[in-house]
């Protein structure tokens, strides 16, 4: 229960109207959640995650969209789930 109470905490902090920030924070999300169900270290789980964003981005480079950094930031950021105290 307690990964559900912190996505909603970050949606709801990212409800200002950026849709795009949540969908990067979902996909962050949903690539730590696959590479941890792959028994991967947590590092790599992150890493997973910063990979994604960067390849993301690489992406809209090439004229498929807007690079932004808050993308990245947003889509990285979904490794946080991955380390627990």
């Amino acid at each position: 229960m307690e990964p559900f109470a912190l996505l909603s905490a970050g949606l709801i902090s990212l409800s200002d109207g950026q849709f795009d920030k949540q969908l990067h924070l979902g996909a962050g999300l949903v690539v730590t959640q696959a590479a941890a169900r792959m028994d991967l270290p947590p590092l790599q789980t992150c890493l997973a995650s910063i990979g994604a964003g960067l390849a993301k981005e690489a992406w809209d480079s090439r004229g498929h969209g807007n690079v932004e950094f808050a993308d990245f930031a947003a889509t990285a950021f979904g490794c946080q789930f991955t380390f627990r105290f």
